[in-house]
């Protein structure tokens, strides 16, 4: 009896052993805190590329110790609304609840009928602090006129300082006055916005902004050791991070208080090899109550930090002088010249070719940012026409007006929601701020829509447009700010919770079974991104290109745009793309699985450009970045 028994036992394990991963078994591939809730999702694809595929699941899941091949937990999994098809991803799910394991160690979920199983994934407190640090780094890669030395960026991403040579950054001349020696002015540092190389004031400040946040809303997780050449210096690396973009903020500025709106680089693989000359777009309202609200912004967060280094004591008491100043004076502009804006990349205003996307903004947003600038600098200097302004004015942000909180208004209700936290805030404003948040939270596609387990990967969101794994990080956000900013101190865990399933839909929760950040196999993901709509890690490039075909791929971390069911090939596609070689590049690869597909399958991980256009789907930006690094910082000890 004992030998058969002995027998059973190892050939259990052998099986176990010999599992293969499936693709219908969806856990964060980084893994899990250990009182999170951890649920794996298990997919029959029903609708979409992947329909002529089927997967039945076990009457029983295991969670096994990858190292001891044991099961340490196993229970039956549960059908997700009835057994529907859910619209969103065209499959029919069941959850399989892991939640009571909350020993540190790395594991697998096992389907014990069909032996296959999940990736493997940790369990530990601190599991994503590592993550944070390499998706940090990638504002480090994205920096103009700065070197990425091989003891920071490795041997792969290595790269001399670009765009300091001839009537580049330091020679920087207007965009209508490009022989014109008398327009130069040096306007180095700062990043590249995105797959392109250019910056732009509006959203170069945003940036900050956020970081700043990250950095405040919780200080614990940016320690002084992300592996940038500032690690070490007793300052936390987000905040070298962050004044590296002030300083090109300022350079920006013009004596009259005006900011230039934009800056546009040439592009090159690697970036230092960009030759091309440098342009600078006009100041503008916008741009200007943008740097006035950074500049204010970094300066209070630098008067706030701990720092005991003399020298770093003088240097920040003579920076936050500099920002202080530079934000009245952008204030005081931006009132005198309300109305002042530039369209950039514009036929109708002649400036097309210069940059990309049109960085421009409305009357509504203008005004928006006019509260955010008077916000950050009540809360500087403490002089009360700020406060005046705010209280009289900020009825008109969007949050206010039309009741209603969502992703692609972050900016205005983040605001709004710290101005409602400050110590010398109009109570009666605070308070009106909070229950405005509070009850736009109660509308169908926040609270009820997470609540009610709308998607079955627990991620829900209304729309997927261009960027929408961006967006995912914002209505993260949107939930955490419930216990971040004590709205309602009934639902503070359930929110924490609520928030943490859309980091797990970004590192593998989804319908793709993919981590949405590149090149991450060396840091715990097994199915990461292979490829990014990016001008140094362009498609067909044989050092950068794709994990796997090229030498490297791109660097590691980099979160891509996401699914996107608008994409569509050019125009010109199938047979009008001005010759032979262009039309056969319509059908350079198979995209049928982006073309009417459902939203969460709408995403190819490939990044050609023209005449397929997938950077509507693969391009980076550091908007999405900012905000999954402020998202996912929550999370980290």
């Amino acid at each position: 009896m004992k030998k058969i028994l002995s027998f059973i036992i190892t050939t259990m394990a052998s099986t176990i052993l010999c599992a293969q991963t499936s693709p219908y078994i969806s856990i964060d591939q980084f893994g899990y805190v250990p009182q999170s809730q951890k649920i794996a999702i298990l997919r029959s694809p029903e609708v979409g590329f992947d329909s002529t595929e089927t997967y039945t699941p076990a009457q029983l899941y295991a969670l096994v110790d990858a190292k001891t091949k044991k099961t340490v937990f196993s229970a039956a999994p549960t059908v997700w609304n009835n057994g529907a098809i859910d619209p969103s991803s065209g499959d029919k799910a069941w959850h399989f609840d892991f939640s009571p394991v909350t020993q540190e160690g790395t594991y697998y979920v096992l389907d014990t009928e069909k032996n296959v199983k999940s990736y493997e994934f940790e369990i530990s407190e601190n599991v994503y602090k590592n993550i944070l640090k390499q998706a940090f780094k990638v504002f480090y890669f994205q920096r103009a006129g700065f070197p990425k030395d091989a003891k920071y960026a490795t041997e792969a991403w290595a790269d001399g300082a670009s765009h300091l040579g001839a009537l580049q950054d330091t020679q920087c001349r207007k965009w209508n006055a490009a022989n014109d020696a008398s327009t130069e002015r040096d306007v180095q540092g700062g990043w590249y916005d995105a797959g392109d190389f250019n910056k732009y004031t509006n959203w170069t400040a945003d940036y900050i902004n956020y970081l700043l946040l990250a950095y405040e809303e919780n200080p614990a997780a940016w320690t002084d050791d992300f592996g940038i050449p500032e690690s070490g210096n007793a300052i936390p690396d987000i905040i070298d991070e962050v004044l590296f973009g002030a300083q090109h903020l300022l350079r920006l500025q013009q004596e009259d208080g005006s900011v230039i709106s934009i800056v546009k680089l040439d592009e090159a693989a690697p970036p230092s090899a960009a030759k091309g000359q440098s342009l600078w777009g006009d100041p503008s309202t916008s741009a200007t109550l943008s740097a006035a609200t950074s500049y204010a912004y970094t300066a209070k967060v630098l008067k706030s930090l701990s720092v005991t280094n003399k020298k770093d004591v003088d240097r920040f008491a003579i920076l936050c002088s500099e920002l202080e100043k530079a934000a009245e004076k952008a204030w005081a502009w931006a009132e005198k010249n309300p109305n002042v804006t530039f369209y950039n990349n514009s036929t109708e205003h002649g400036t097309q070719g210069l940059a990309a996307g049109q960085q421009e903004v409305d009357d509504l947003a203008r005004t928006e940012k006019k509260l955010y600038a008077a916000m950050r600098l009540f809360e500087l200097t403490g002089n009360t026409k700020y406060q005046e302004f705010f209280d009289a004015n900020y009825t008109q942000s969007r949050m206010i007006a039309w009741q209603l909180v969502f992703a692609f208004g972050e900016a205005n209700q983040d605001m709004l929601l710290n101005y409602a936290q400050l110590k010398n805030a109009t109570p009666k404003v605070a308070a009106h701020i909070k229950q405005v948040y509070r009850s736009a939270l109660d509308t169908a596609h926040n609270l009820p829509a997470v609540q009610n387990m709308i998607d079955p990967y627990f991620a829900y969101q209304k729309d997927y447009v261009w960027g929408s794994n961006g967006t995912k990080a914002k209505q993260g956000a949107i939930f955490y700010n419930i216990a971040q900013y004590a709205i309602d101190e009934t639902l503070t865990a359930d929110a924490k919770r609520y928030a943490e399933h859309y980091i797990h839909y970004l590192h593998g929760v989804n319908p793709l079974n993919m981590c949405y950040l590149t090149n991450m196999s060396n840091y715990g993901s097994e199915h990461s991104a292979n490829t990014v709509y990016h001008a140094w890690f362009h498609y067909g490039n044989k050092t950068w290109g794709e994990v796997g075909k090229s030498t490297y791929g791109p660097a590691p971390g980099i979160l891509v745009g996401g699914p996107n069911p608008a994409y569509d090939w050019d125009g010109c596609c199938p047979k009008n793309c001005d010759s032979d070689y262009n039309n056969a590049q319509c059908f350079a690869h198979d995209i049928s699985q982006l073309r009417n597909q459902p939203a969460q399958k709408s995403y190819l991980d490939m990044n050609m450009g023209w005449p397929l256009n997938l950077w509507s789907v693969s391009e980076n930006s550091n908007g999405y970045q900012v905000h999954y690094l402020r998202l996912l910082s929550k999370f980290v000890k």
